[in-house]
C-alpha cells in the first residue's frame, strides 16, 4: 500500500515537471535538492522574524504565544455585526451564499453560521455538509442542547454560549436578525483551547445530563455515576467533576470516588477557607455559575460550579476546577526535587514518599511523580497505586503509541519531553534519568496543556510520531478524518512533501495533491516554503498572515521510507 502511495506522489511530481520544460532536464533527486536550496536562499532574510531555530526549542512547548481571548471576542462580534449589516442590505439568497462560500466573511479561523428559528441550518462558512440540516435537538458530546441555548441567548438580546464542536470547546456569539418579516439567528465563534473554557463546558454538560435524567424520570443517581466514571466522557486530561448536595454529602467525584457518601461541608483548604460552604453560599444567591479560588495540594486552584435541583427540590452543585500555575516549570522543578530526594534517601524511602496519597510533598496541584525502571516497570506513582509493580512497556496511549517505550528512549539520551494522548487529551511529560550506581531509574512528571499554543504543538508532535510508526496511507487517512482524533476544533494537521505537494491539510480535501510551494500569505510571504524550510532543519515555529489574521504554525520533519515529509499544525492568534 505504501509503495502505491509513493508511486502516486511520484506520478504527480512527474506530471508537474512536464509543465516546466526546464525541470525536465533535471532528475527528481536534483529537483528536490534545488527546491531546498532555493528555499534556504529565499528565506534567509526572513528567518529572524518568521522562524524559530530548532536549537531554541527546549522544550518546544515553551514557545508560547499569547492568545488574546478579549481581542478574539471583539473580532467575533464584529464579524456577526458585519454579517447582519450585509444581510439587511442584500437578498437572503445572496447573503447566505456569501456567508457559506464567500471569502469576505472568513476572518482567520472565524466564519458565520445562520439558522432559522426552527433549527434549520441556512448558511455555514466551514461545513457545507450541514446545510439544510435541522439541528433543533442536536446535542454536543456532553449532552448540551446547542440550538436550545442559542434560542435562550437571543431572547435576552443576543450574547455568548459555550458548547462542544469538532471535539473541542467552542465559544460562540449569536444575535437575532429580521429579514423580509422572518427572524434568523446569525453567529460566529472561536476555540480558546484553554482549561478555563474546558472547565465551564464540562460543568455545563454535566448540568445538561442531570436535567435530562430528571426530565426523563430517571434517578439523578445515574447522572452522578456518569460524573464519577474515571474513563468516561466527563474526564478530560486532569479535569474531572465533583458534586455535593447542599447539606454537604458528596454525590460524585471523578478523581476520588471513595469520597462519595462522605460529608464535605467542613472541608477547609490550607489557608482555612471553607471551600464548599463558600461555594454553596454563592450559589444560593444566583442562578448562574460561580467561581471560587482556594489552595489545594500546595497550588492555587480555580473551581467553577453550577446549581441543579432534583424533582423533590433538593439542591446540589456540580463543579470542576483547575490549577492555573501547574505549568512546565513546576513539572521540571518537581522532577528535580524528586531526583535530589532519591539521591539522598535511597529507593525505598523515595518510592514510598512519591506514592503517598496522604501527603503533598511531591505534588503541586495536579502534578505528581511517576518512576519507572528501564524495563518499563512502574516503581512509584503519585495517584494510581494499582500501577506500582506493573510492567507498562507494552502499554499504548489513546493514539496507539507505546508511550512508556518513548519515555525510556528519551531517558537514554539524558531526558527531556515526551508527548502522548491520555484521558481524551494530549499529555506532556518531563523525563529525567537517575543513576544510583547499582540501579538506574526514570523520574517523570506529566501535565496537560493550558494554552492554545501548547495544544497545537502537542497535536503536531503526536501526528509526527504517528506517521513515523504507522503505514503512510493509514496515517494520512487518520489526519484528514472529520470527527477523528487529529481534528480538534480549529486545530488540525497538515503534511507536505519536501517539494510542496500537499498530502493533508486538515479536512480540506480540495488541497490534496496540489503543489503549494509558491503559495503566499496576505503579506506576500511564501509560508509553505517557510514550513518546509523550517522542517528541513528539524522542527520549529513559523508565523504568517492569512484571511487578515496572524497565524502561528509548528512543523517537524519526518523521514519515512527514504522520503522527507513535513508535518505540522497552526492556529490564528
Amino acid at each position: 500500500m505504501n509503495k502505491k502511495i509513493w508511486l502516486l506522489i511520484g506520478i504527480g511530481l512527474l506530471s508537474l515537471s512536464i509543465i516546466d520544460l526546464q525541470s525536465r532536464k533535471r532528475t527528481v533527486k536534483q529537483e528536490k535538492k534545488q527546491v531546498v536550496a532555493e528555499q534556504g536562499a529565499d528565506l534567509d532574510i526572513q528567518r529572524d522574524d518568521d522562524v524559530v531555530e530548532p536549537s531554541l526549542l527546549e522544550p518546544d512547548i515553551a514557545l508560547d504565544e499569547t492568545f488574546d481571548i478579549a481581542a478574539k471576542r471583539r473580532q467575533v462580534i464584529q464579524l456577526v455585526e458585519d454579517g447582519i449589516e450585509y444581510l439587511k442590505k442584500n437578498p437572503l439568497y445572496q447573503a447566505f451564499h456569501a456567508f457559506t462560500h464567500g471569502k469576505q466573511f472568513i476572518r482567520g479561523e472565524l466564519y458565520l453560521f445562520a439558522y432559522d428559528l426552527k433549527g434549520n441550518c441556512l448558511a455555514h462558512g466551514q461545513e457545507e455538509n450541514i446545510l439544510w440540516q435541522n439541528n433543533y435537538n442536536m446535542r454536543d458530546q456532553y449532552g448540551i442542547l446547542i440550538f436550545h441555548d442559542m434560542l435562550s441567548v437571543i431572547k435576552r438580546g443576543g450574547g455568548w454560549l459555550t458548547y462542544q464542536w469538532r471535539y473541542s470547546t467552542k465559544i460562540s456569539y449569536v444575535k437575532s436578525v429580521t429579514k423580509d418579516g422572518e427572524d434568523f439567528i446569525l453567529g460566529a465563534g472561536f476555540y480558546p483551547h484553554s482549561k478555563e473554557s474546558a472547565v465551564v463546558n464540562l460543568v455545563k454538560g454535566a448540568v445538561s445530563v442531570f436535567n435530562k435524567a430528571k426530565e426523563e424520570g430517571n434517578p439523578v443517581s445515574t447522572a452522578f455515576s456518569a460524573f464519577s466514571y474515571p474513563l468516561g466522557r466527563f474526564v478530560l486530561g486532569d479535569l474531572y467533576l465533583y458534586s455535593l448536595a447542599f447539606d454537604g454529602i458528596t454525590m460524585a467525584h471523578g478523581e476520588r470516588p471513595g469520597l462519595i457518601g462522605t460529608n464535605g461541608l467542613d472541608y477547609r483548604d490550607a489557608r482555612g477557607k471553607f471551600v464548599n460552604k463558600e461555594m454553596i453560599g454563592k450559589l444560593q444567591k444566583t442562578s448562574e455559575g460561580v467561581w471560587i479560588d482556594y489552595l489545594s495540594k500546595r497550588a492555587s486552584k480555580k473551581a467553577y460550579a453550577q446549581k441543579v435541583i432534583d424533582k423533590e427540590g433538593k439542591q446540589y452543585f456540580i463543579a470542576c476546577g483547575y490549577y492555573p500555575e501547574a505549568n512546565q516549570k513546576q513539572a521540571v522543578d518537581l522532577v528535580r526535587k524528586g531526583y535530589t530526594f532519591m539521591k539522598k534517601h535511597g529507593l525505598s524511602q523515595a518510592f514510598a514518599e512519591f506514592s503517598n496519597l496522604s501527603k503533598n510533598d511531591f505534588r503541586y496541584g495536579d502534578l505528581y511523580l511517576v518512576v519507572y525502571d528501564f524495563k518499563g516497570t512502574c516503581k512509584a506513582h503519585g495517584t494510581e497505586r494499582d500501577l506500582i509493580g506493573r510492567n507498562q512497556y507494552d502499554d499504548q496511549d489513546e493514539a496507539g503509541r507505546y508511550y512508556v517505550r518513548e519515555i525510556i528512549e528519551k531517558a537514554k539520551v539524558s531526558g527531556g519531553w515526551v508527548s502522548y494522548k491520555q484521558n481524551n487529551l494530549f499529555n506532556l511529560t518531563y523525563v529525567e534519568p537517575i543513576d544510583l550506581g547499582v540501579d538506574k531509574f526514570i523520574i517523570t512528571c506529566g501535565l496537560y496543556p493550558i494554552s492554545k499554543m501548547e495544544t497545537m504543538i502537542l497535536l503536531a508532535k503526536s501526528a509526527a510520531s504517528y506517521l513515523r510508526t504507522a503505514p503512510v496511507a493509514e496515517a494520512l487517512s487518520e489526519f484528514i478524518k472529520r470527527g477523528g482524533r487529529f481534528i480538534h476544533g480549529d486545530l488540525s494537521v497538515f503534511v507536505f512533501d519536501s517539494t510542496g505537494i500537499c498530502l493533508v491539510f486538515g479536512d480540506d480535501y480540495d488541497l490534496i495533491w496540489r503543489n503549494l510551494i509558491n503559495e503566499k500569505d496576505d503579506k506576500g510571504k511564501p509560508y509553505i516554503k517557510l514550513f518546509i524550510n523550517t522542517g528541513m532543519r528539524g522542527s520549529g515555529k513559523v508565523t504568517f498572515t492569512l484571511h487578515g489574521n496572524q497565524a502561528v504554525g509548528y512543523v517537524e520533519r519526518v523521514e519515512k521510507e527514504g522520503r522527507t515529509l513535513i508535518v505540522g499544525s497552526h492556529y490564528y492568534k
